[in-house]
């Protein structure tokens, strides 16, 4: 596959300048024309991560999110834990789903840079705020 360095226009949000505008293009490493990939889609497969910590940041919370599910499959075992300790370690499964939501609030506001209406990020916020309620509650039980 030839990966050769090519100008490609990309949909900003200003729809009142529909002509092709310097900003508005990008140069990246775009994999060869494939009848299955839109040039849209082969910029986005080529396009890198703009920092270091945007890459960690979706790491972690890929890491959260394992975490915690494992964690929750291992608590529906019947016999893996005593009765006490299930509710430890479903505390512990929340409180990895809510760190699953703060990377995921990081990384769609960019550490807090860019700020989206509370319309778009509800949710992130509301079950990031209810993970740790329901550890907390769990951690009580126990």
């Amino acid at each position: 596959m030839s990966m050769k360095r090519t100008r490609i226009h990309v949909n900003l949000p200003h729809v009142a300048h529909a002509h092709h505008h310097p900003a508005r293009e990008h140069f990246a490493r775009i994999p060869a024309p494939s009848f299955k990939m839109t040039p849209i889609k082969r910029y986005r497969l080529a396009k890198k991560p703009d920092n270091r910590g945007e890459e960690r940041l979706l790491l972690f919370r890929n890491l959260f999110v394992a975490a915690a599910a494992v964690l929750f499959l291992l608590a529906m075992v019947p016999e893996l834990f005593a009765h006490h300790l299930k509710y430890i370690v479903r505390g512990v499964a929340y409180i990895f789903g809510a760190g699953a939501y703060m990377s995921e609030m990081l990384i769609l506001t960019d550490n807090f840079k860019h700020m989206h209406p509370f319309r778009e990020m509800f949710m992130p916020y509301a079950f990031g705020i209810l993970y740790v309620l329901m550890s907390i509650s769990y951690f009580l039980e126990a």
